[in-house]
């Protein structure tokens, strides 16, 4: 190597050398470059921000701390960070960040990378509603039953229905109603929709319709003691017309025909006044009629009639019988309608008016034209207590009868519903007698009017996501008051051989708020829970020279709550587990009443049904017996001590078979019932003796049906056995019910 001084001539290196030299540089630069990119997780952070973009943020953070980012800047920056903080490292600065946001922050090598949270997939479920009407009136049918794909249900008061499904957006439905052909539609999901049914009746000259099925006189075998009518076909039914209604009631198993009081309904052995008849949600609390010939719900509103026969579910209370629900017409929103009718016992008519396109008005009248007794129908039995003094003589009666109802009903623009209704009964008996017979003078007046009346309002909500509520505000009321004054007389010296001076007075009334609501859950689960309050109000009286009974007048508030689970573990087993609790505050006392119904298809054409209940009732009818064996009924409250709560156990259980047209349906009962009063006079002792009882009932109901062509058959038949205990009962051995 040579050097010259002043001038560079260049170092000229052997090649191993070279290859060292180079190596170490470039070892040297990438760590230079590593020193510049790498960043110390435990050096703290500083964060200010003033409403920027988070990926402003993030972006700052990067040219400061020297941190590799990877995201989505356009959708990092529709999050706004206003933050003022100091964090110890960079981890826990992006955690903050990122935290309670739709994001995810992952550590791919050296580099932060923050991407969208992945979300888990929902079950798809689809969402379906709507109502079943009347396709030439608009009227609503309640209690419609709708075969949904494999899923079925009953649509609600107001003809409505709601339930989920995950199976398809577009579901076939199938809905039958009593006195409508099937119709077959396809529903949407999403959508709220209208489905007419065509009636099977039209006062046309010619109908032919082929390939449809017809539901005619009634459903049975559906549920555990439940009977659904079609009113349509009374009329074709023999017997009067005025009473249609109960007429066809007491052609279904379960119900007496014959022997009971003509204002009441004996459904499986019940006692007076243990089974409760609703027309509109007023409680008709029964007056008397002419021979069982008219009865107090006036066929022309009635629209639909459900027998519930016992155990059923939680949504009804303070009853330990049975209940018929008649639901009555809203009247027709199209055109005007008016039907009369004049027969041998009542002048009876309905008019409907159409007021705008959501409303209509709908009266109806029914009166006596004549006197409906004749003087051999009736017969008096006079003059004490022994058989040698009695006398029998023939009267004039003097009789009236007269009802009316009044109902405005309407909808919304968004599908709720509501009406008003009044109605109005009163019947009056009356016949006097002045007559001379054989050594005696017979003077007597007798006089008995029964009043009752009701009103009440009604609202149907749907809420958006398909759920229901349904609001209700009852008051009903009966006046009972009887008047007997009677006189017998020797003609010779006007001694008197009898004396008899008789003034009975009873009134029930109730005022009634309630609160139903239905929640579909899922395809196979639907709930149903409700409040209920309700105000009573009972005096009784009477003035009697031979039976003297104390005053009784008092009123009650009543507070209850239910829930019940309508739930398909499979499709063919159905479950509605229900739970009742009522909060009577004059007994301070809380009651639960436990039930359960079940409905399992053993195959294509069987069905078993089943029920269990407790059930408890806080006003009730009283009977008090004279010394002649003779009932009178006086409504009362229940206290706990001289009447106590009446409580009772339905067990029911059944078997269906339908098959081409034929159903028969066969159904066991056992129903046992205490906290049963009555009242015993003992003339001999001069005194009342109150007592208090138990019954149980026990049989088997048999409807055998058959439709062919346009005709239908069915016979129906009860073998029960009804009993009861009282302490005065000899041997404390049970005995029949009268």
């Amino acid at each position: 190597m040579k050097c010259i001084p002043g001038k560079f001539t260049g170092l000229k290196l052997s090649g191993p050398l070279r290859t060292l030299l180079l190596c170490l540089l470039m070892l040297t630069i990438l760590y230079q470059l590593a020193g510049q990119e790498t960043f110390s997780s435990a050096e703290p952070i500083r964060i200010d921000a003033d409403s920027l973009a988070l990926s402003r943020v993030l972006a700052n953070l990067a040219r400061d701390y020297r941190v590799q980012l990877s995201f989505d800047d356009h959708l990092l920056s529709t999050f706004i960070v206003e933050l003022h903080r100091d964090f110890d490292n960079v981890d826990k600065a992006i955690d903050f960040l990122t935290r309670n946001l739709p994001l995810e922050v992952e550590i791919i090598g050296k580099v932060y990378t923050i991407y969208p949270a992945t979300v888990p997939e929902e079950e798809i479920s689809y969402r379906y509603q709507g109502q079943v009407c009347d396709r030439i009136n608009g009227e609503p049918l309640p209690f419609a039953h709708v075969l949904a794909g494999k899923s079925g249900l009953i649509t609600d008061f107001q003809g409505n229905f709601s339930f989920i499904s995950g199976s398809d957006s577009l579901l076939p439905l199938r809905i039958s109603y009593l006195g409508y052909y099937i119709g077959d539609t396809l529903i949407e999901a999403g959508s709220v929709c209208r489905i007419n049914l065509m009636p099977s009746l039209l006062g046309l000259e010619e109908v032919v319709i082929e390939g449809s099925f017809i539901e005619r006189s009634g459903q049975a075998g559906e549920e555990a003691g439940v009977l659904r009518l079609n009113h349509k076909i009374a009329s074709r039914l023999p017997g009067n017309g005025d009473n249609s209604i109960f007429n066809f009631l007491r052609l279904q198993p379960g119900i007496l025909a014959a022997g009971e009081r003509s204002s009441e309904m004996i459904i499986w052995g019940s006692y007076s006044s243990h089974s409760q008849i609703l027309f509109d949600g007023i409680t008709i609390f029964g007056m008397k009629n002419f021979n069982d010939n008219l009865s107090f719900i006036n066929p022309y509103m009635s629209k639909d009639i459900k027998v519930l026969k016992g155990g059923f579910g939680a949504g009804y209370g303070n009853r330990v019988g049975g209940i018929v629900d008649i639901t009555g017409i809203e009247g027709s929103t199209e055109t005007p309608a008016i039907n009369l009718n004049i027969n041998n016992m009542t002048a009876n008519g309905m008019a409907s008016l159409p007021l705008g396109e959501r409303s209509s008005l709908t009266l109806a009248f029914r009166n006596t034209y004549y006197q409906l007794y004749d003087q051999d129908d009736l017969k008096i039995i006079t003059g004490g207590r022994r058989n040698s003094d009695r006398v029998d003589i023939s009267v004039y009666p003097d009789y009236l009868f007269r009802d009316f109802n009044l109902k405005y009903s309407g909808s919304t623009s968004n599908g709720d519903r509501y009406f008003l209704s009044l109605y109005r009964g009163k019947d009056h008996f009356a016949y006097s007698v002045d007559q001379e017979r054989n050594i005696t003078k017979i003077e007597q007046d007798v006089e008995e009017e029964n009043l009752q009346q009701g009103a009440s309002f009604f609202f149907n909500r749907i809420w958006k996501k398909g759920d229901k509520s349904k609001f209700s505000l009852a008051y009903s009321g009966l006046n009972r008051d009887l008047a007997e004054n009677q006189l017998v007389t020797r003609i010779s010296n006007t001694s008197v051989i009898s004396d008899l001076d008789v003034f009975f007075h009873n009134t029930v009334h109730e005022i009634s708020f309630k609160n139903h609501n239905h929640h579909a859950l899922t395809e196979r689960h639907r709930l149903e829970w409700g409040l209920e309050h309700s105000w009573n109000r009972i005096g009784f009286s009477e003035d009697n020279t031979d039976l003297p009974i104390p005053e009784q007048a008092g009123e009650a508030h009543r507070t209850a709550a239910f829930i019940l689970d309508n739930y398909r573990p499979f499709p063919a087993l159905s479950l509605s587990p229900g739970l009742r609790m009522e909060i009577p505050y004059m007994l301070r006392k809380i009651y639960l009443e436990p039930r359960i119904k079940a409905s399992l298809d053993l195959g294509e054409h069987f069905r078993l049904n089943g029920a269990w209940g407790r059930y408890h009732q806080y006003y009730t009818e009283s009977s008090l017996v004279d010394e002649l064996g003779n009932y009178r009924f006086f409504w009362t409250l229940c206290n706990n001590e001289e009447v106590p709560v009446p409580e009772a156990q339905h067990l029911v259980g059944g078997l269906t078979f339908r098959h081409s047209g034929f159903l028969a349906s066969l159904e066991a009962f056992q129903k046992t019932t205490s906290g049963i009063t009555r009242v015993i006079y003992r003339p001999m002792e001069e005194n009342t003796f109150n007592f208090q009882g138990e019954a149980r009932t026990v049989g088997l109901d048999l409807l055998v049906k058959q439709y062919f062509h346009k005709h239908e058959a069915w016979i129906s038949y009860t073998l029960s056995r009804t009993e009861e205990l009282f302490p005065y009962y000899p041997e404390d051995a049970y005995q029949v019910s009268p």
